[in-house]
């Protein structure tokens, strides 16, 4: 099956040239030129990846990146800038985008990271269902089933939902907002500042050898938290 790919953008030439690379990789192309029009397409078609731009005439493409990663974390999203924008690409990364490339671009360029963004992407679907082996620990996403050495872990659903974020995107560091959004959403626990740490604790302390000194778990300090690169 084809892997369907969302370009957003409101230049027709970026469309047209972008869709056509794209389309030469056998990919799945659906464009569209506003935010409305790219959320009626996201929620009828569930693409496998999305190429966004910032600047929109309807709606600021960051704005669309926030509520999508809220309902959608694991969505790919390349997100398109202006070359001098450092603040965009900054905002960017802490709202949950996983790559970006700043105009102009180089189309192989493009081709080439979403490519490696779907392979991450399919190297964690492959996860879900198989065994992860990390070193002492055996987890199978899918089944939430979990191992240190031959002994069962019982995590809650929360401390599942957190080590699944994390597990997503190994070495990724998740900003204490972002984690908060994906695993709380709009409840009202979600205002309580330390129900993060709380639960990063507890789940520490049932897969850490020393929950002190994390190996698997760490702490990115002033921002928030990465799993161990496998």
């Amino acid at each position: 099956m084809k892997e369907k790919i969302l370009v957003v953008d409101d230049d027709p030439d970026i469309l047209k040239i972008v869709s056509a690379f794209l389309e030469l990789e056998h990919f799945q192309i659906y464009k569209a030129e506003s935010v409305k029009k790219a959320k009626e397409i996201f929620y009828t078609q569930q693409p496998d990846l999305i190429i966004l731009d910032i600047m929109l005439p309807d709606e600021s493409g960051l704005e669309w990146l926030k509520e999508l990663k809220q309902s959608n974390p694991l969505v790919p999203v390349l997100l398109l800038t202006a070359k001098s924008s450092i603040s965009d690409k900054i905002i960017g990364f802490e709202l949950g985008a996983d790559d970006y490339l700043a105009k102009p671009f180089e189309p192989l360029e493009l081709v080439a990271r979403t490519k490696a963004l779907l392979r991450k992407k399919e190297l964690y679907e492959k996860r879900k269902t198989d065994f992860i082996h990390i070193k002492d620990l055996k987890i199978n996403l899918e089944k939430r089933k979990i191992f240190k050495g031959e002994r069962e872990i019982i995590l809650t659903p929360k401390e599942w939902a957190i080590l699944n974020l994390l597990l997503s995107k190994p070495g990724k560091v998740f900003s204490r907002e972002e984690i908060k959004r994906a695993i709380w959403k709009d409840e009202k626990i979600y205002h309580w500042s330390r129900v993060l740490d709380v639960h990063i604790k507890h789940l520490r302390d049932k897969i850490e050898n020393d929950p002190t000194s994390p190996e698997y778990i760490i702490t990115v300090h002033g921002y928030g938290y990465k799993f161990k690169e496998i």
